[in-house]
């Protein structure tokens, strides 16, 4: 057999990971592969290249995630109205999002300049439609971890 092409197991061994964590990677990360039938095949030269290619920038420590959220149930005529009202208390409130978030603990306001992401994903059991705003992070607005604990607040539910 071709010594640069590996099925799932080699791709795993080459890579020095669980086929397991491979599986996980071939369903989140942009990794050189190819499904022929029901088999995963995988060039040695094109695995090389996207490790090489890679930034370990692009992935953030959990401990350094600051998250809040809040996750609202509802119909969905109910919940593109909330979407509309909270742009208008957003707005209302100078972009500031605590106005929206209580819980974030300090005041950030959203920058003139931003961008807009809407995108459809499908995981696992649930569909996403996502509207995301985001903008590069300003000194003025890195957080510290709780000093005891290592962590940051993470995420409730309404």
């Amino acid at each position: 057999m071709d010594t640069n092409i590996l099925n799932l197991s080699q791709a795993s061994e080459f890579l020095g990971i669980s086929e397991k964590t491979l599986i996980k990677l071939l369903r989140e990360e942009h990794i050189p592969a190819r499904k022929i039938g029901r088999e995963w095949r995988f060039s040695r030269e094109a695995l090389v290249r996207w490790l090489a290619a890679g930034d370990s920038t692009n992935y953030i420590n959990q401990n350094e995630r600051y998250m809040v959220s809040e996750d609202t149930p509802g119909r969905s005529p109910d919940l593109f109205d909330g979407i509309g009202s909270r742009l208008d208390s957003l707005r209302k409130n100078g972009n500031r999002i605590q106005a929206l978030l209580p819980d974030l603990g300090r005041d950030v306001t959203i920058p003139r300049e931003a961008t807009l992401r809407v995108s459809y994903k499908q995981q696992r059991e649930i569909e996403k439609l996502e509207f995301k705003i985001f903008w590069s992070l300003r000194e003025e607005c890195k957080l510290e971890t709780n000093q005891k604990s290592g962590t940051f607040p993470q995420k409730k539910n309404r």
